[in-house]
């Protein structure tokens, strides 16, 4: 029998607005990554896919980048994945043109660039929503080979949902045991008419916890002398 929509999206966003914070007090950084992804200028400021919501999360997601590596969260573990589509790209079949290579749609927000140790950071590039057809981030993650992985950035439906999932079935899959988080306050997608982000962003959130991941609201990180 067909069960009624509503009330269970209701009850995802009260599931949402109930996630605690991922506290790491105690926990080795050494064994903790945190990966940003199209946390750019095409999805947040400039650009047909631009979207208020997605430039909201700027500041959270800095924040959180800063507050970890102050805590002791090696630089060489975050990692910044980002659209750089060619001319041509396929994906544009989809989706109006956006984030052309060498274009400033493609760059970075300067707010991540200009985070402490920004240059001992790893950066990746993508053409298409799945992080995964990037064979550097492999490579990094084989380098780094962490047991927590911070995923945050847009879009929640798109891009962040595949990244997430390709991690949570990577660990499944090879019995690494990893915990996959997202902290929803550094996570968000876009809303248009046929596009409504208080139906998507909840659900696909919800539909990665169901997978295995760990959606929180936040992230404490470890106290430091002085704090």
């Amino acid at each position: 029998m067909t069960q009624p929509v509503q009330p269970h999206l209701d009850e995802v966003n009260r599931w949402l607005a109930s996630r605690p914070a991922l506290d790491l007090s105690g926990e080795d950084l050494s064994s903790v990554a945190v990966v940003a992804v199209d946390i750019i200028n095409g999805f947040a400021r400039e650009g047909a896919l631009a979207s208020p919501r997605v430039e909201g999360i700027i500041a959270p997601s800095a924040e959180l980048i800063a507050q970890g590596l102050a805590a002791g969260l090696p630089a060489a573990h975050v990692g910044l994945m980002a659209d750089a589509h060619p001319q041509d790209a396929e994906e544009f079949r989809a989706y109006p043109p956006h984030c052309v290579q060498g274009t400033s749609e493609a760059e970075w927000v300067p707010e991540l660039l200009a985070l402490p140790a920004a240059g001992e950071f790893s950066y990746f590039y993508k053409n298409s929503i799945a992080s995964h057809h990037t064979p550097e981030l492999e490579h990094w993650l084989e380098a780094a080979g962490p047991r927590t992985v911070i995923v945050i950035g847009d879009v929640t439906d798109l891009c962040l949902y595949s990244l997430g999932l390709h991690l949570l079935t990577r660990s499944q899959h090879r019995g690494l045991g990893q915990r996959i988080v997202l902290p929803a306050s550094c996570a968000q997608t876009w809303d248009a008419p046929d596009h409504p982000a208080e139906l998507y962003h909840p659900l696909f959130l919800y539909q990665l916890a169901r997978t295995g991941a760990e959606v929180v609201s936040g992230v404490r990180w470890p106290k430091t002398t002085g704090q």
